[in-house]
């Protein structure tokens, strides 16, 4: 039956994202078309509204087929007129599909940070293209030595991205582990956190660079309550019992204004407040783990 689930599950994906696809591509050629101010931002409302309106549908596939279990808190003190930068832990796919079902319309759409390499599935491409998701490539410090021209790259094109953004308030979403946990990377990296990768402050950093009207990180922990992580056991329903909790935290100001590329003790300052904020992830995610009603520590609950 699972599998019945999983392939029904999989052809509403397709034929959603395929559909509202479609429409963003048409909006976003005619925003390239007629390259004025107030006519951009209409035609990225209506992006909004197209985004909106996929999530919704992507929503109502996965009640009727997955029977979800969504115990949500800390959603009720934000609206959708102001700018946030949120992050969270990563553990699946499917996080990306949980965080908009239970953020749309609630918050500002949520704008992911992509992986370069996304951009080669079409339908991705004009998602993150057409809402001005920024496509970031990483380089490791071996190629940066070898071809200094690299460094920065990344940089310039949030930077870009960020600058059509400013047309309507949104959410700047950077997964700050950098990717998907597993054991094997948490070992790999040495990880002080039983369930978490070392965070990256670079995303964040940069947001807030560009972005100085943000005052508020939106700090979300997914905790699922099966073990399956795999994005086919999502859409098979194995992944359906998830708690979500939420803190809106005010960004220091001393944060506000800084140039994260060229501000070295800015950029271990955002990483030391970073890190404090994971370690407060921690205790409640291994709380929940253990069956404790856990309060939520720290600054801002």
């Amino acid at each position: 039956m699972s599998v019945v689930i999983g392939i029904t599950s999989t052809v509403c994906l397709l034929v959603n994202m395929t559909f509202w696809s479609s429409l963003l591509f048409v909006v976003g050629i005619a925003r390239i078309i007629i390259p004025i101010e107030p006519w951009r931002k209409i035609c990225t409302t209506y992006t909004v509204f197209i985004g909106e309106s996929c999530i919704a549908l992507n929503y109502l596939w996965i009640k009727l087929l997955h029977r979800p279990v969504f115990e949500v808190q800390g959603l009720k003190n934000v609206d959708k007129s102001t700018w946030f930068v949120g992050t969270s832990n990563h553990q699946s796919w499917a996080d990306i599909l949980i965080l908009q079902a239970v953020t749309n319309r609630k918050i500002p759409l949520i704008r992911f940070f992509m992986k370069d390499i996304l951009k080669w599935i079409p339908i991705v491409w004009v998602v993150g293209w057409s809402l001005d998701m920024p496509f970031l490539k990483r380089y490791s410090e071996e190629k940066i030595k070898k071809n200094p021209s690299l460094r920065g790259k990344d940089i310039e094109k949030m930077k870009k991205a960020f600058k059509r953004l400013s047309v309507n308030p949104g959410t700047v979403f950077s997964f700050s582990e950098g990717t998907r946990f597993t054991e094997k990377k948490q070992k790999d990296q040495n990880s002080p956190y039983k369930s978490l990768l070392i965070p990256k402050a670079g995303g964040i950093g940069i947001t807030l660079s560009t972005m100085p009207y943000i005052s508020y990180l939106l700090d979300f922990t997914i905790l699922y309550k099966s073990n399956s992580r795999g994005f086919w056991d999502f859409l098979c329903g194995k992944m359906s019992e998830v708690d979500i909790k939420v803190r809106k935290i005010d960004i220091p100001d001393s944060f506000l204004g800084k140039d994260y590329s060229n501000q070295p003790e800015f950029r271990q300052e955002l990483k030391d407040w970073l890190n404090i904020l994971k370690d407060f992830l921690g205790i409640w995610a291994s709380a929940r783990l253990l069956g404790l009603q856990a309060s939520w520590p720290g600054p801002n609950p």
